[in-house]
């Protein structure tokens, strides 16, 4: 029926454009010029890809894209909208580049058109709130807020501001922007609009910040990290208030001096860790915090995201793992993930290690919190 209803859009925009160019021409000294659809036309999507797994867990599908193309990237919004981006590029010439769209969580997929017609170069990226992000140099930048249906050009320089979006609302970041080490790093927020702007409300002193999360309750946590001779000593504070007032919640003590353990929080504030290189801690309660010595056998953490039940899961470059307080389970349904990040209450996205065409969904299991992964993964026809 959706499909119906577009179709009919389309037709119906069709003719009010066609009504529109005849009654305009009446001056025949002009040659008449093929007129190229306005970008905010939406246009009648191709069907679903024809060729997909029936497995549930194995969601792999042959997609319409140009042959001969690779997947470039592959991202998802939220458990069910997901894009895929396809190029094939020569030196000196225009790339072969396909985009295609899935609101089902990767069981089929659409093609979407693109906003551009030449690129050397192409790459995507997808912002908060669902925002679109492609890069076609040297023609520019294309911004899309409804899924890819119409976009927006920029030029290529300067970047636009809604690649902000690509990273954390809230973080302990490098003053200078894309630095990764600094000797001290500030607290900073990105608004919807993409906009970036210091955190003013902090806790009282002089700290070295490492990390900062806001629960869905707006409670505001921060971390920061001290070393002397007695090693590392990394304290958290949180404010209830939007950081009119601060509350001094403990402080951890890592036994490897290089351990840089960064707040992880259960969106709705039920769950709070400290994760780091071979270092774990779980908040108890007001300032007290309690190590999951089973993390000190784990090294080269990339990412965690606190699940349901309190239990956190890591990758690390020995795999990934659900840790608690009691024990570390290796996760064997993401043996080939080394990123993790949080779509939902009840979601995670893993990412492999080498882009291949494939993501991987965590649906946290309601009755033991544990996760059920699906691979999805796409290829050119």
């Amino acid at each position: 029926m959706v499909a119906v209803r577009r179709r009919a859009v389309v037709v119906a925009l069709a003719t009010v454009l066609t009504a529109t160019l005849t009654a305009g021409g009446c001056r025949p000294q002009e040659t008449p010029q093929a007129e190229e659809p306005a970008p905010d036309v939406s246009y009648e999507e191709l069907p679903p890809a024809p060729t997909g797994s029936e497995d549930p867990h194995n969601r792999q599908n042959v997609v319409p894209v140009p042959k001969g193309t690779s997947p470039r990237a592959v991202e998802f919004a939220d458990p069910d909208t997901g894009y895929a981006l396809f190029s094939a590029c020569v030196a000196g010439q225009s790339c072969e580049v396909g985009l295609v769209l899935t609101l089902d969580g990767g069981s089929s997929w659409v093609s979407r058109k693109l906003p551009f017609d030449d690129a050397t170069e192409v790459d995507m990226r997808l912002g908060r709130g669902n925002v679109l992000i492609l890069k076609a140099a040297p023609t520019g930048w294309f911004i899309s807020r409804d899924t890819g249906r119409t976009f927006e050009k920029r030029p290529m320089e300067p970047a636009p501001v809604e690649l902000n979006l690509t990273e954390p609302r809230y973080q302990a970041s490098c003053p200078e922007v894309g630095a990764s080490e600094c000797p001290a790093r500030q607290l900073t927020q990105v608004a919807d609009d993409g906009t970036r702007a210091a955190i003013t409300a902090k806790p009282p002193g002089s700290h070295a910040f490492t990390s900062i999360a806001v629960t869905d309750d707006n409670r505001m946590w921060v971390s920061s990290k001290v070393v002397d001779d007695t090693g590392p000593t990394v304290t958290v504070w949180y404010s209830s208030d939007g950081g009119k007032h601060w509350v001094a919640d403990g402080s951890v003590h890592p036994l490897d001096p290089t351990a840089d353990p960064k707040l992880v929080v259960d969106p709705s504030g039920t769950a709070v860790w400290l994760v780091g290189g071979r270092f774990a801690a779980r908040r108890n309660g007001a300032g007290s915090w309690t190590e999951a010595t089973a993390m000190r056998e784990l090294s080269e953490v990339y990412s965690a995201e606190v699940l349901p039940r309190g239990r956190v899961l890591v990758a690390t470059g020995q795999g990934v793992w659900l840790v608690d307080l009691e024990q570390k389970v290796r996760d064997p349904g993401a043996r080939t993930i080394f990123r993790l990040r949080r779509l939902g209450q009840t979601t995670v996205l893993g990412y492999p290690a080498q882009q291949s065409g494939e993501v991987w969904l965590c649906a946290v299991q309601e009755k033991d919190g544990k996760c059920d992964w699906s691979r999805v993964a796409v290829s050119a026809r």
